[in-house]
């Protein structure tokens, strides 16, 4: 029997009521995975459930194993319940059910080439047509699709490209159900599926298949899932098909932990749940993880939202002195030398937190130039593989260095000069040899091509004899770079987005007086990368995205750039964006278990700098500290 003299009464509540589906609604460090193993220990010792017939399904493979490690540390024997995610759960009942070969995995390289198929197919393109980013959208509206079930949703996130882009041929959106249902019939006659085909192709068999349906429909009895907020509706469906009228469905979730919309993620379908299938909600209100200042902040932050489950979290923890600290600065420099100080001041847990990935690696390369170590757990592309990274590297290389074929095929078309690459080949990179080849061929607008070279060869002159950071502003501003960046902008996120890599690069080089310079601060960087994933002592600050810490907690909390345009991110977004971006917000403040840091820019050369509106309500009631001049 088990006695549950390890849960409080919420808990205890929730790990022993049965005869009807629940919504759990557990808030950050409520104890939701303690809650969830007490009950399959309920149904296994008290209720005399089979353990085979109880499923356990998680968002992540480390959740997963994270989830069974805990059962089993629990469980006096080893005992076959079944755990896993969503997308292995579903791909082994398809494996297991195939009446002859197994599936086959899709990769990515396989998939650009179906829809390249199909694009060429539908919007007339030749072969020798670059597509690569036509594809990559498409195949992001498939992904969509199988997420979310929803054509209009999908058809919308295509109307950033206008028709011009496909020839005479028609838009992207308006062609998307047929060159869906084309790129489907391939994909299945192949006998391929991908990532979102192991959820959307089950939900199908299910809908569909009467042997499948046989073997796997009421399968399990209960049915228990993590991170129920995380759902999206492919996946809900899927799951109420498999569920049935006779199995019973345990979900566990916060809605005001919804931070995947990007990928279909969709809280309301809590709320949808608790209706369909009539479940009981209860609530894990107590917060194991932070002190009082932190539960009662973020709570304030997040009851902002609309349209939520109304919860009323409370800390046992004690604390003591300053926890929650606000304050701005007249600029990203200042901000940032005063986290460098924070972090080489304090030894505990410490997390720097940032709204994207961009952020992220702006800070790791401002710390390595300090010699500050840090650590990056996350996957990511360093920040001298973005292209407008490397094309300034690759400027400054053909400025202050030699220049060669490859370096100046890099830059000789950034802005567009129309320089085919057939006059590159045998110049030595050499721009006369380059003129002289044009002069006597038969280019069209050849006259017009000599005159944009000549010009690149004088403000290449130019600036060999100004400073770095005076080159960087020349190549935006005279040469046009900018210019030219935006123009490949689909929309004001992108715009954005690229704003801060230009502000970045020019930032990254400013310091640098010579090749040497430049080439040492790539060096660097990109060692510093490498080593930061090598990292174990726990007394390094660890940088990372919100998205990637979700699950974690940290003595110290750091959230840098809580301004306008970054929380919430992009220009003018919709209530609904908003929604997300408080969310995403109020998941980097409930990492923290002692110390949080609210910091902001309010200053600007152009003076557009404005704190983030998630912070007016902390504001309004004082909730934050002053200790060494920290203020509003």
């Amino acid at each position: 029997m088990y006695n549950g003299s390890d849960l409080n009464k919420e808990q205890y509540k929730a790990a022993t009521f049965t005869g009807k589906d629940i919504l759990l609604a557990a808030g950050p460090g409520s104890g939701k995975t303690h809650t969830m193993t007490s009950r399959i220990l309920y149904l296994i010792n008290d209720l005399s459930v089979e353990p085979s017939s109880i499923l356990v399904i998680t968002f992540t493979k480390d959740a997963a194993v994270g989830m069974r490690k805990r059962f089993n540390e629990k469980s006096e024997i080893p005992l076959p319940v079944a755990f896993g995610t969503f997308h292995s759960v579903f791909y082994n009942m398809i494996r297991e059910s195939c009446r002859s070969t197994p599936p086959i995995i899709l990769y990515d390289r396989n998939k650009s080439e179906i829809a390249s198929n199909v694009i060429r197919k539908y919007l007339g393109y030749e072969k020798s047509k670059d597509i690569k980013g036509i594809v990559s959208e498409f195949l992001r509206a498939v992904s969509l699709y199988k997420n979310t079930l929803d054509k209009a949703v999908t058809t919308d996130s295509l109307r950033t490209y206008e028709a011009d882009d496909f020839q005479e041929t028609g838009c992207l959106s308006s062609l998307f159900p047929d060159m869906f249902k084309y790129y489907e019939n391939i994909r299945r006659k192949s006998g391929l599926l991908d990532f979102d085909d192991m959820v959307y192709d089950c939900r199908h068999l299910l809908l569909h298949d009467r042997s499948f349906i046989r073997k796997w429909k009421n399968r399990f009895s209960h049915i228990l899932i993590d991170e129920f907020q995380d759902i999206n509706k492919a996946q809900y469906e899927t799951v109420k098909l498999l569920a049935g009228t006779r199995s019973e469905i345990f979900a566990v979730g916060d809605d005001d932990q919804s931070i995947y919309g990007f990928r279909g993620s969709d809280p309301s379908i809590l709320k949808t749940y608790l209706a369909e299938r009539s479940a009981e909600l209860m609530y894990l209100s107590t917060n194991y993880r932070s002190v009082k200042s932190i539960v009662d902040a973020s709570a304030l932050v997040i009851g902002e939202n609309k349209n939520r489950i109304d919860k009323n979290p409370h800390s046992i923890k004690k604390q003591s002195g300053n926890n929650l600290f606000l304050r701005g600065f007249n600029d990203r420099i200042c901000e940032y030398e005063y986290i460098k100080d924070l972090i080489t001041q304090k030894k505990n847990k410490m997390a720097v937190l940032f709204r994207t990935n961009i952020e992220m690696q702006s800070f790791a390369a401002f710390l390595t130039t300090r010699n500050v170590p840090y650590r990056i757990s996350e996957k990511m592309t360093g920040l001298f593989e973005h292209f407008i990274i490397k094309d300034i590297y690759s400027y400054l290389q053909n400025i202050y260095g030699e220049m060669s074929e490859k370096s100046l095929n890099e830059i000789i078309n950034k802005p567009p000069r129309y320089i085919d690459h057939e006059y590159i080949i045998g110049s030595g990179g050499n721009l006369e040899t380059i003129i002289k080849k044009i002069a006597l061929g038969n280019s069209p607008h050849k006259h017009e091509k000599i005159n944009k070279l000549h010009a690149l060869r004088k403000d290449l002159l130019f600036m060999k004899n100004i400073s770095v950071k005076s080159t960087i502003t020349y190549l935006y501003k005279k040469i046009g770079y900018e210019k030219y960046i935006y123009s490949l902008c689909k929309d004001d996120n992108k715009k954005l987005e690229y704003q801060k890599i230009l502000s970045e690069g020019e930032r990254l080089f400013s310091e640098a007086e010579c090749l040497d310079d430049i080439l040492g601060i790539k060096e660097k960087y990109e060692s510093g990368l490498n080593k930061s994933r090598k990292k174990q002592d726990p007394d390094i600050v660890d940088l990372m995205t919100v998205h990637a810490s979700k699950g974690l907690e940290f003595n110290t909390v750091i959230i840098p750039d809580v301004n306008e345009g970054n929380f919430p991110h992009g220009k003018m977004p919709d209530e609904e964006t908003i929604s997300e971006e408080r969310r995403i917000f109020y998941v980097a403040m409930t990492r923290a278990e002692e110390k949080l840091y609210l910091f902001y820019q309010k200053g600007s050369e152009n003076g557009k700098n404005m704190p983030s509106r998630f912070l007016a309500p902390l504001i309004k009631k004082n909730m934050h500290k002053k200790e060494n001049g920290l203020s509003q």
